[in-house]
């Protein structure tokens, strides 16, 4: 009989032990330390993220590679970030990298920044608040350090915590999300938690926990408690992560979009539009899967298109009837102004788009800024032939404008004292030749006509410096 994945996995263990804990453990998180040997391809790992375990472990500190981008690797995933914990202290991490910047109030954390952008995260190993610790500053219970064991209990999820075996590796075999410790403790810790469960399990194609599943419905009225920033935050990460329509579908069922986004819940389950909505969002997720960016305000306009697609029918101040329904269908949550006005430009092109770019004040569209943005949610929604031979056009249109923009040319000053009109697009050196033509000209004529210079100067004008009439 063939043993499970788990079962070969046993004869890679090299110890089981007790892992020294600071604090000890909540009475519903059963902890046991385990080592275990896996085989990662290179490739897999950044070969930044592998020099900056390499320093730390090299000055004596111990460093892991943590949470997400393990959990993606185990799964097949090659990770988009990678994330290092360890025992130095954030000053520590500072004083050993050079490209070192510490952030973070709540979490005092070390960024380190390598080229085209890159960010790699290191935190230092966290644990719980005893009653011996003083916690009365603000984020004091947030910034106590302890080791390995203590940082892997306070984490949300077993398979966010595979630098250490708390049940993660089991959980990835048999493709569960499960909480570490009671549900009912950790989601009201940060209800935030509730949305990144969410997306996990349809990201990763994860079965939720029944437990869990039952305490994220009993909790989902506290989402409404955190801070709006991080709420928009998870929610944009829902909808750029290639599963937004499963992940949707369970926020739905936990009833965590109608406590988010209450007005577009109700339409999805009642009215005919919800089957759009969902084909919508497919097309988003396909067209994330193929590589393409998508901006913020493409997907929050996708999001809320079914609803209100009917105002382009409609004539008069298309403006501010907008204007009305996103401040309806979008809260309570808090969009940016920015993100908001992306929404309302890009709805509001789609109207030009229908009629083609044959005139030129409808090819003006593609000198606005959101230009690629209103041609990506165009796309997203076209139903028809025709609709996607007008996109065809409009891509045609929009490539052919980049090609042909003409190099805007170099603008100079216009130097003090010149007594010629200002011509901004010539070099200086021929401006100076022609003002000194000029001033040449004026000498000769006034010693043609014999006429000799003022020695005040006009009337009511000011003193040459260094005359003396007197």
């Amino acid at each position: 009989m063939d043993k499970s994945p788990i079962d070969q996995l046993d004869k890679n263990v090299e110890n089981e032990e007790e892992a020294e804990l600071q604090v000890p453990p909540p009475a519903d998180v059963e902890f046991c330390h385990q080592v275990v040997r896996r085989q990662i391809p290179p490739e897999m790992i950044d070969p930044d993220a592998a020099k900056v375990i390499r320093r730390l472990t090299h000055f004596g500190y111990d460093a892991y590679l943590v949470g997400g981008c393990i959990r993606d690797i185990l799964f097949g995933l090659q990770p988009k970030d990678f994330d290092v914990a360890t025992s130095a202290l954030p000053a520590e991490v500072k004083r050993l990298f050079r490209n070192c910047r510490l952030i973070g109030r709540r979490f005092r954390l070390a960024h380190l920044l390598f080229k085209r952008g890159k960010i790699i995260e290191v935190a230092t190993f966290r644990r719980n608040a005893t009653e011996e610790d003083d916690v009365s500053g603000t984020h004091a219970a947030e910034n106590l350090f302890g080791g390995p064991g203590d940082d892997a209990i306070r984490r949300d999820f077993t398979i966010n915590a595979l630098m250490y075996d708390v049940g993660g590796l089991a959980d990835i075999e048999t493709r569960t999300l499960s909480a570490i410790g009671e549900p009912d403790r950790r989601l009201p810790e940060d209800p935030v938690r509730i949305i990144r469960a969410a997306k996990f399990a349809a990201r990763l194609d994860l079965t939720i926990e029944p437990n869990l599943k039952e305490a994220m419905r009993r909790h989902a009225h506290l989402v409404l408690d955190c801070a709006p920033a991080r709420l928009v935050e998870e929610f944009l990460k829902i909808l750029r992560s290639g599963a937004a329509s499963k992940s949707l579908e369970l926020l739905l069922e936990v009833g965590v979009l109608a406590k988010l986004l209450p007005k577009v819940a109700v339409q999805v389950e009642d009215s005919q539009s919800s089957g759009d909505y969902w084909k919508y969002l497919r097309r988003l997720d396909d067209k994330i899967h193929i590589g393409d960016h998508v901006g913020d305000g493409t997907m929050v306009t996708l999001l809320i298109y079914p609803m209100c697609s009917y105002v382009l029918e409609e004539k008069g101040d298309m403006a501010r009837k907008l204007e009305e329904l996103l401040a309806d269908l979008l809260g309570p949550m808090k969009f940016t102004r920015r993100q908001l006005t992306q929404v309302r430009q890009i709805f509001l092109a789609q109207r030009r788009l229908r009629y083609g770019p044959k005139s030129r004040r409808s090819r003006k569209l593609l000198q606005r800024e959101y230009a690629a943005e209103a041609l990506d949610f165009f796309e997203l929604i076209s139903e028809t032939a025709s609709e996607k031979e007008l996109l065809h056009s409009w891509l045609k249109a929009f490539v052919n404008r980049r090609r042909e923009a003409p190099v805007p040319r170099k603008r100079y000053r216009r130097r003090s004292g010149a007594n010629d009109e200002p011509d901004r697009t010539s070099p200086p050196r021929e401006r100076r030749e022609r003002r000194e033509k000029s001033e040449k000209s004026e000498k000769y004529e006034q010693d043609k006509s014999g006429d000799q210079p003022d020695p005040i100067g006009p009337v009511g004008g000011k003193k040459p410096r260094g005359s003396n009439p007197l």
